[in-house]
């Protein structure tokens, strides 16, 4: 019987329990390294998908997260760190988790093999017409993912799904497909491993390429942070200071009067502007802090 290339095993494998520390973990460091070979062939498909991501965006509609074990894991890291970093509104986004949050505690194998889950948690996330869902699975065939996205596809939700073996019924599916087709595990089916690298990794780009094009990163900082802690409230601090190119003491100023918004603060500060002033005007800008800045595009990031 032919095994997905999920479930295949490496052959540096062999005898590797006989090989010292150090040689053990660098053959896991270079199996890790080449699994974002993966993420690199799948750029084009990456882009398409940051696309119909800034499109919702734009369009305020919800962007959700689908997956199972691992693979859900990796869509849980870029659903919980998208509104702290990017500050994006936490009532826009939606998680499809199999299990639920009991699951994270003890994840059980069992509950990702129900495609009444996945269309029973769709039901419930409130995720409709025009939304955007992200879909994750290393197979490509996890029955919870697949439930979902069949819920998804008869909604006219827009899809994007990731997989790390080809031609599996998540890529042929969604809307935008994207294969990160990684190597055998170097522990057989251990999709932790090399796939969850490559499925974090391309999760990360999308995100930061769509924060990038809507301005919530500019000259390399996180413009739209929410400083809900100490070190946040320092790091924005900071931001003021290097974009609108002031001392410690107007920065800290800045940020309490406009109570935390970094990008108001910072026009406020740079253009001398009253709160009210630069608060609508960033608002005409749909939130876009660049077009204000002048920023050349040689030193724009």
């Amino acid at each position: 019987m032919s095994l997905p290339r999920t479930e295949l095993r490496d052959p540096d494998a062999i005898g590797l329990a006989k090989s010292s520390d150090e040689n053990i973990l660098g053959l896991l460091l270079e199996k890790q390294t080449e699994a974002l070979n993966a993420v690199h062939s799948a750029l084009p498909q990456l882009a398409k998908g940051a696309s119909l991501i800034q499109k919702a965006i734009i369009e305020k509609r919800l962007i959700g997260y689908a997956g199972a074990g691992s693979a859900g894991l990796a869509a849980l890291c870029d659903y919980l760190e998208l509104p702290g970093t990017f500050g994006y509104p936490v009532d826009r986004l939606r998680m499809l988790f199999a299990g639920g949050i009991d699951n994270l505690k003890s994840m059980k194998g069992s509950i990702e093999d129900s495609l009444e889950g996945g269309t029973n948690d769709f039901a419930a996330s409130g995720l409709s017409e025009n939304d955007c869902l992200i879909l994750i699975s290393a197979s490509g065939t996890t029955p919870y993912t697949l439930g979902v996205l069949n819920a998804a596809k008869a909604a006219g939700i827009t899809t994007i799904g990731l997989a790390n073996n080809p031609d599996t019924p998540l890529l042929h599916q969604s809307d935008v497909p994207i294969l990160l087709q990684t190597q055998p595990e170097i522990i057989a089916g251990s999709t932790r491993l090399g796939a969850a690298t490559a499925q974090k990794v391309a999760l990360n780009m999308m995100s930061t390429l769509v924060a990038l094009r809507l301005g919530h990163a500019v000259r390399g900082h996180m413009v739209n942070l929410v400083a809900d802690n100490e070190k946040l409230q320092i790091r924005a601090t900071r931001i003021i200071m290097d974009i609108a190119g002031c001392d410690i003491e107007t920065a800290q100023f800045a940020l309490k009067q406009t109570l935390g918004d970094v990008k108001v603060a910072i026009l406020m500060v740079r253009d001398d502007l009253p709160v009210d002033i630069a608060r609508q005007k960033i608002a005409e800008c749909d939130g876009n802090l660049r077009p204000l800045l002048d920023i050349s595009t040689t030193s724009d990031t």
